[in-house]
């Protein structure tokens, strides 16, 4: 499954062309990690335990009515561990992600969203696994593609977002070669079993600039203006 990122360009032209409202602001949070299991020869299986890792970026969201684009760019840190029978192997990877986000705004301060993210990895390693004849190298795409979908809420400046994230370009089977000896993890050859490497992650965002805004709430409804109340009293 292949999402051509010139035709979601040329929609959120488009789309921007005729929005009313624009968005820029800066966002953070935390992400567990969910990549394959790893068979030993012996064929016992170890799960990767998922760990804390963490993400920051920024996003500008663009909306008509109660339809919006949001693309984002995100430095995201994945970790993840094995638990060998001797030594806790650790797993770590660093990407950028560019999601592009399509939402629609359901009840103030309510939102749903899902689209495509175009991921770029810039390093992945596991401790512990050797160079050797008897092994496939250490390797990992540089690019890969998820699709995403989560639910927003936003109060006016501030906001939070739960999103999950899954894969579409699998990881391919590798063998690798782990240092069972002195100071070693308890394995020897095993494969890292193949996956489609999927993520939940947890966010939190302000809004730094916002044109176009013509009441108080984003999402829908009306914010009290005591300004006009008061002048209306006062002709009573």
């Amino acid at each position: 499954m292949k999402i051509k990122p010139l035709f979601i360009i040329c929609f959120i032209v488009s789309f921007t062309a005729s929005s009313q409202e624009y968005i820029f602001g800066v966002k953070g949070g935390v992400n567990y990690n969910y990549i394959g299991d790893f068979l030993s020869q012996e064929g016992s299986y170890y799960s990767a335990e998922n760990e804390i890792g963490y993400q920051f970026g920024v996003f500008t969201e663009v909306s008509f009515n109660k339809l919006f684009v949001r693309p984002e760019a995100n430095y995201v840190s994945l970790k993840n561990s094995y638990v060998f029978p001797l030594k806790t192997a650790k797993w770590a990877a660093q990407q950028m992600d560019i999601p592009i986000l399509f939402g629609y705004k359901v009840s103030y301060p309510i939102a749903i969203y899902t689209g495509p993210v175009f991921s770029f990895i810039t390093d992945m390693t596991m401790e512990g696994w050797e160079d050797t004849p008897y092994a496939d190298p250490f390797i990992y795409n540089a690019s890969s593609t998820s699709i995403c979908a989560g639910v927003l809420l936003d109060f006016d400046r501030f906001g939070v977002d739960i999103r999950y994230q899954y894969g579409i370009t699998s990881v391919k089977e590798q063998r690798l070669d782990m240092i069972k000896t002195y100071n070693g993890y308890g394995v020897n050859l095993g494969d890292l079993l193949d996956y489609n490497g999927s993520q939940l992650l947890v966010s939190a965002h302000v809004n730094i600039i916002n044109i176009g805004r013509n009441d108080g709430r984003r999402r829908g409804g009306s914010k009290f203006n005591w300004r006009e109340s008061k002048i209306n009293s006062n002709k009573c």
